[in-house]
This record gives C-alpha cells, structure tokens and sequence, in this order.
C-alpha cells in the first residue's frame, strides 16, 4: 500500500517537473521588483507590453516597470523606419532590444529605433482590423411619476494602412407617465485615407444624419469633405483631429426649413492613462455656420469605460449637445447622463 503511495508521489512530483520545465521554456518577463512572469509576449508598443499568462490571462504592464524580456518563440519587430525583422529570438530591457536568429550572430538597436514588436497583421499591411463596441442603458422610475428612458450606440471602424471606415450612431427614447418625452437619433458615416507622404495624415468625407422630434427637427444632414491627423495611436492615447468645409441642410416640422454652409471639426481622444483596466474617451465635433456665427452646432460626450468578462464592459457617460439656432420653444442645450452596460469586440 505504501509502494503504491509512493509511486504516486513520484509521478506527480514528475509531472509537476515537467509543468515547470514546460513553463520555463516559455517568454520570461522580470519586473524591477525582481519578481519573474512566464507566459507569451504578445505585443509591446508606445510603452505598453501585453503579455499572456497562464494564471491571469493577458495582462497589460508598462515598460517602465519591466527589468528585462526574454522570448523562447520568435517574435516580428517592426522599426520606427518601417522596416521589418521577422523570425526573431529577442531580448528586451528599457533602453536596448537584441534580436538573433538561429545560426546568426546577435544585433542590438536602440529601443527607440523599435516601433512594435508583434505588431497586428494590418500595420504589415495585411487586410483589415475590424473592431466595435454597443452599449445600452435603461433607467425605469415608478410613484409620484412612472418614467421610463432607453439609450443605446454602437461604433464600428475597419482600419488599414490606406485607410479607414467609420460608423457610429445613437438612438434615445424616453416615456413619462404614457407620453413620450424624448425621441432622438444620429448617424454618422466616415471614410479616411491615409496620405503615403506621413501615414499620420489623412483625408475623407463624412455623412451625418440627425433626428430629436422635441427639438422640432425632423432631419438634419451634414456632409463635406474633411483632412485631419492621427496624432497618437496607441492604448496609454489616441488622439486624432480633422477639419473641413460642410454643407447643412435642416427641416424641421414646425420652424422654417434652413440650410447653410459651414465649417466642421472633429476631436476623438482615448486613454487609459487612470489604470485599473479603465478607458478614458472625449469625443466632440462642432460646425460653425458661415451666415450666422453665433449659432454653432456643438456636441460633446465624455466618459470611463471598465471592463467586466468576456468583452463585457461597464461606463459612466455624459452628453452634450448645444444648437445655437435652435428654432423658438426649445431648449438650445441637451444634457444625457447615463450608466451603460456594453460588449467590446
């Protein structure tokens, strides 16, 4: 009975050996604070290294808190001047990253020179990335006042080296007492194409389409071409601003019908500069109306994203949208605060 405990015991302890050589074998990562992390170097950029680990899944560390990187699977790096070194062993620390290739001697770049290491089949110039993301809230009251107020979005952008296409929208419902109290959607489409001069620079065109029945305004459409800049592009910011000539064209049920050309700016900012998985975003677009200044359109929404499971996400959002020529008998400015359940994908 004891030899068969003891042949147990030895399997298991051999089993376990073998697990830890396997895991040895895997990409190391060795924190400042000396501690060591095994797993899979997924990819690294702008500061950030995304690494898989079999006890937490992927993580997201910063570079400033890494001693050293060293990878067991070859890995592709491409350098800030597009160049790209694949099949690659790499050992990385904060200010050196030395690449070898089996049966060739190692060389070590400045970790400046190096843009991204794994970077996505899209930045190689490889097809399309596609990403998204909808949310939805819902707010219910009952007693004095039986109230109920529906909000959902959605955004979807496929992005290449050449270009990019972007869609988002929103749609707002609410009901007090059996009667509705707001009823409003919008809907944008954007194309850019991305100048072969500065990969950052980009021109397009854009098509906008608004409905809010308590504004008095059945359909407004702005459309016009615009040339912006993708000044950053990664996790910690993302930052991009565009401007150009647009044509506005409004009907409404009750007031006049309007239209005018204008000027149209847009500013799309994400970052995850708080921590804790959180995701900062400011999204605003103005026009400015050539035959009467002091009625601009403006729109503003901020918020904080967190993530849950499995691509769920939770955030806390507000919106603002300001028309300075609102017809009479409405309110010029529209504030939405909500508490939103959405997926990532």
């Amino acid at each position: 009975m004891r030899t068969q405990s003891a042949q147990w015991a030895i399997a298991a302890i051999a089993l376990f050996c073998l697990a830890l050589t396997g895991t040895v074998k895997a990409d190391e990562m060795v924190m400042k604070n000396g501690s060591r992390v095994f797993g899979k170097l997924i990819s690294a950029e702008a500061g950030l290294v995304v690494f898989d680990t079999p006890f937490a899944g992927k993580i997201n560390v910063k570079t400033e808190n890494i001693d050293v990187i060293k990878t067991d699977e070859t890995a592709t790096i491409q350098m800030a001047d597009g160049q790209i070194y694949q099949d690659k062993q790499i050992v990385a620390t904060q200010d050196t990253l030395t690449m070898q290739r089996a049966g060739q001697a190692p060389r070590t770049y400045d970790i400046d020179d190096i843009a991204l290491v794994n970077p996505p089949a899209w930045k190689l110039g490889e097809g399309y990335s596609f990403t998204g993301r909808t949310s939805a809230s819902l707010a219910a009251e009952r007693g004095n006042a039986d109230t109920e107020d529906v909000t959902a979005d959605y955004e979807l952008t496929w992005r290449s080296l050449k270009d990019r296409y972007d869609t988002r929208g929103y749609v707002e419902r609410g009901v007090a007492n059996g009667q509705d109290v707001s009823n409003s959607w919008q809907l944008r489409n954007k194309y850019d194409h991305f100048t072969k001069e500065d990969g950052d620079y980009y021109w397009g065109a854009k098509l906008r389409l608004e409905f809010d029945e308590f504004a008095d305004l059945d359909l407004r459409t702005v459309v016009g071409p615009h040339f912006g800049k993708q000044f950053f592009s990664s996790k910690r910011l993302t930052l991009s601003a565009e401007t150009g000539p647009v044509y506005v064209d409004e009907q409404f049920d009750v007031a006049e019908d309007n239209n005018y050309w204008g000027m149209n700016w847009d500013l799309n900012l994400e970052s995850d500069i708080l921590g804790f998985g959180t995701t900062l975003y400011v999204l605003h677009d103005g026009t400015f109306n050539f035959d009467s200044a002091d009625e601009p359109l403006l729109n503003a929404t901020v918020g904080l994203r967190m993530p849950l499971i499995f691509g769920f996400e939770t955030s806390v959002q507000a919106r603002f949208e300001y028309n300075g020529g609102a017809p009479e008998d409405t309110e010029e400015l529209d504030e939405t605060y909500s508490f939103r359940i959405g997926y990532a994908f």
